[in-house]
């Protein structure tokens, strides 16, 4: 599909390996709240939201895709079988004239640890890969979250930056790691 800032799209319900990726509803609103507001999950990648924020959140998560630069598109993430949200896989056009895409996560403590975040981005990435021909994604995380940067490893991400004091996180300045692929060695 060749897409444009303009491009609107409904992606389909994507099943596979025991996970289900979907457009967010409104039911889903207490279940992300919970993880988004725990600090320790949130400890390295933004202060706590408020419900506020994570009500728009899961309002955006239910929309079509939009594909204006920066835009957060995505899914929630629910194990087979189970209609709840455990977590969330989103995208953004990093940069339309090199083809790029950012890709990000974040799962509920609860389904850390299980695979379940590798397997739901690896059908993310394969999903806009093959649908909207990005040439490379991206990924970012700060370097204390091991976790994260092993789901990138796992993916056959390559570190290619290890950028000091880039970003802040509530009042403290973190380190970034970040990682690529290309289509062609996904």
């Amino acid at each position: 599909m060749k897409i444009t800032e303009q491009t609107v799209h409904t992606p389909p319900v994507l099943s596979s390996n025991g996970i289900t990726l979907r457009l967010a509803a409104s039911e889903d609103l207490p279940a992300i709240r919970a993880y988004r507001s725990d600090p320790e999950n949130c400890r390295y990648i933004a202060p706590v939201e408020s419900f506020a924020d994570t009500q728009a959140l899961v309002k955006k998560l239910a929309q079509p895709w939009r594909f204006t630069t920066g835009y957060w598109n995505g899914f929630v993430v629910c194990k087979e079988g189970c209609n709840k949200a455990i977590g969330e896989v989103v995208f953004r056009v990093e940069d339309w004239d090199n083809q790029r895409a950012e890709v990000g996560y974040r799962m509920a403590p609860e389904s850390a640890g299980q695979g379940i975040c590798t397997k739901a981005m690896a059908m993310l990435i394969q999903y806009i890969f093959d649908e909207f021909c990005f040439y490379k994604v991206v990924a970012k995380c700060d370097p204390r979250n091991i976790a994260s940067y092993r789901v990138m490893e796992k993916l056959g991400m390559q570190r290619e930056a290890h950028f000091k004091g880039h970003y802040r996180i509530g009042d403290e300045w973190t380190d970034q790691y970040d990682y690529g692929l290309l289509r062609s060695d996904f």
